[in-house]
């Protein structure tokens, strides 16, 4: 019941009201607003933004991601439901598809950060998700350089 006069914004800060390595955000409003997830690290050094997502789905595809030459790309998945689901990931590489985790369990209104270094070595990485048992909600993170940059990406739904 947080009130946002007209033709204004008001900006969240996450710690104020959780302490935790992975956090996804549903917002709720009485009328239509527009959301977006802003992320700053290292003193500032990096940032990246992404818009909110307006509804989960079963299949995502997330373009670009790198795990070679010092980057990091991660593959965020969120459960906004009420019952567990499963999610499989699948890699798109230079040398062709990889499998990647199968079947890993993401628990109702939770989500879970995969770090595609433990699973693929590539420069050039794109990532299919599936989930089974409920729809949920992804987007890719990359950071560079020492994480002296970053960049997001919300995921496709076809």
């Amino acid at each position: 019941d947080f009130p946002i006069p007209a033709h204004s914004r008001h900006s969240f800060n996450l710690s104020d009201y959780v302490t935790d390595w992975d956090v996804s955000t549903r917002v709720t409003a009485s009328d239509e607003v527009i959301c977006e997830r802003a992320m700053y690290g290292n003193g500032r050094t990096w940032a990246h933004d992404s818009i909110g997502v307006t509804s989960p789905a079963n299949e995502w595809y997330l373009a670009e991601g790198c795990t070679q030459g010092g980057m990091e790309t991660w593959v965020l998945v969120q459960n906004p439901g009420n019952t567990q689901v499963t999610v499989d990931l699948t890699f798109m590489t230079s040398s062709g598809q990889q499998a990647g985790p199968q079947d890993f369990p993401i628990p109702a209104h939770s989500r879970h950060s995969f770090n595609l270094s433990d699973y693929v070595t590539d420069w050039d990485v794109s990532t299919k998700v599936t989930s089974d048992g409920g729809q949920v909600i992804c987007e890719r993170a990359m950071y560079g350089n020492g994480r002296t940059w970053a960049h997001d990406s919300i995921g496709y739904t076809p």
